[in-house]
């Protein structure tokens, strides 16, 4: 299991650390830049997104990072001049097979240096698991969605989801996602019930290309729903976006009601 965390601010740090804003979030702690590692807490995804008009880091800190070195996110998404959007092809740093293990319920930041002309969104996504991912496997197919909601640029704003096609009756895994709007960060899965909200880095083009990990199973089974409890989706955008794209990967567990 995994679940996705965001740290997002409209910032010029004049070239030195400056740590990042941690966004509200429903299901983790958060506290103005600190973030508190959930029960998962071993990182097997980042991504950051940096002001690159002059030379930038991005680091992660902790009480138990710095007792070894803090953590630096390289490579990352970068945009000069402008507010942040991910790249295509997308930049991760990926510890799927060896996370980035960290205490649970310690202080998390984001800390960036970097040093733009004026203020511009930056920002850095982290992926908390279990443990070591593993793919999964089983018949998969593609279904469209879309979203009509407004988004509230730079948070976490949820959206309903109404699929291309009905679903037969049963049970779903979800085992992939692609998420696309005008200023689209990330997006991440709200099913009925789940206590993680697992996501993906997003797009806002079609010909995008997205990290292979988030389709077809390479980061595992998202959750699982019944086809009439169909998950709705959290948005992060730097952007009030109205109109949201999602493709879901999905692995039929069971035909038929319950």
């Amino acid at each position: 299991m995994f679940t996705t965390c965001a740290f997002l601010e409209s910032v010029d740090p004049a070239g030195v650390y400056n740590a990042l804003a941690a966004i509200a979030d429903q299901h983790v702690r958060v506290s103005g830049d600190d973030l508190y590692v959930p029960e998962l807490n071993q990182i097997v995804l980042l991504s950051g997104g940096i002001e690159t008009a002059a030379e930038a880091f991005l680091r992660l800190t902790s009480p138990s990072l710095r007792g070894r070195s803090r953590f630096f996110v390289e490579p990352y998404n970068g945009a000069a001049a402008a507010a942040v959007e991910p790249g295509s092809p997308h930049a991760i740093c990926d510890l799927r097979h060896a996370p980035l293990v960290l205490v649970p319920m310690e202080v998390l930041n984001a800390e960036t240096d970097s040093n733009p002309v004026a203020a511009q969104i930056q920002w850095c996504i982290v992926w908390f698991a279990d443990g070591p991912t593993e793919e999964a496997t089983g018949a998969m197919f593609s279904i469209g969605a879309t979203g009509a909601t407004t988004l509230v640029a730079s948070a976490w704003t949820n959206v309903p989801l109404t699929l291309a096609e009905d679903l037969p009756r049963g049970r779903y895994a979800v085992v992939g996602m692609r998420a696309r709007a005008a200023g689209c960060v990330a997006a991440r899965l709200v099913g009925i019930g789940w206590r993680w909200r697992p996501g993906v880095l997003g797009v806002d083009a079609q010909t995008d290309i997205e990290y292979e990990a988030f389709r077809y199973g390479g980061l595992g089974v998202f959750g699982e729903f019944e086809d009439t409890d169909m998950p709705s989706v959290d948005f992060l955008s730097i952007s009030a976006d109205t109109a949201e794209d999602v493709v879901l990967d999905l692995v039929q567990l069971r035909a038929g009601p319950a």
